[in-house]
């Protein structure tokens, strides 16, 4: 009697580890499943172009990233020749695409419309005189007293105040527009 007790133990715990050995090997084995990243695009930096000339090793134009300064461009022009005026520039300013740095000889007068030229600087709607405002192309002494009059009243938050006060016409804004600044 032992032995068929025995022998029923025996053959459920066979019976028992072959219900479990063929559910092990009928499951599929586990598969993860990665989606597939895209893989990551390159966005083209921002680029500036400026023209960089005068007493500089290597005239010319040259790309710099947004945001560079003119000593980066100054830099990238194989850099100032012994002759410049050291302190006719301001190195520390921002470039702007598509302008033009003329690094002067001492003595040399900048050409207009080049960095540190007068046509360069911009008008401060918020401090500029009547005199100045009447400098900007279709600024005459009336509508350079009313900008006055109404910054005045209330100082210009952006330069487009200008055109919405109704202080000039769109034609004229446009003209001038890249010529103002607020501070």
């Amino acid at each position: 009697m032992r032995r068929l007790a025995l022998l029923a133990v025996l053959c459920l715990a066979v019976a028992v580890a072959g219900v479990a050995f063929s559910r092990a090997r009928a499951a599929p084995p586990a598969v993860e499943i990665a989606e597939a990243t895209p893989a990551p695009t390159r966005t083209p930096e921002p680029m500036v172009v400026v023209d960089v000339v005068g007493a500089i090793a290597h005239p010319g134009v040259v790309r710099l990233p947004a945001g560079s300064r003119v000593l980066d461009a100054l830099l990238a022009g194989g850099g100032m020749t012994g002759d410049a005026d050291l302190f006719a520039l301001n190195k520390a300013a921002p470039l702007r695409d598509g302008m033009r740095i003329y690094v002067p000889r001492p003595g040399e007068m900048i050409p207009a419309g080049s960095l540190g030229s007068d046509a360069e600087k911009k008008v401060d709607l918020n401090h500029a005189s009547a005199a100045e405002l009447e400098g900007l192309p279709g600024i005459g002494p009336s509508t350079a007293a009313r900008i006055v009059r109404s910054r005045d009243a209330r100082p210009f938050a952006r330069v487009e105040e200008v055109q919405t006060r109704g202080l000039v016409p769109p034609r004229v804004f446009a003209d001038i527009r890249d010529l103002l600044t607020t501070r």
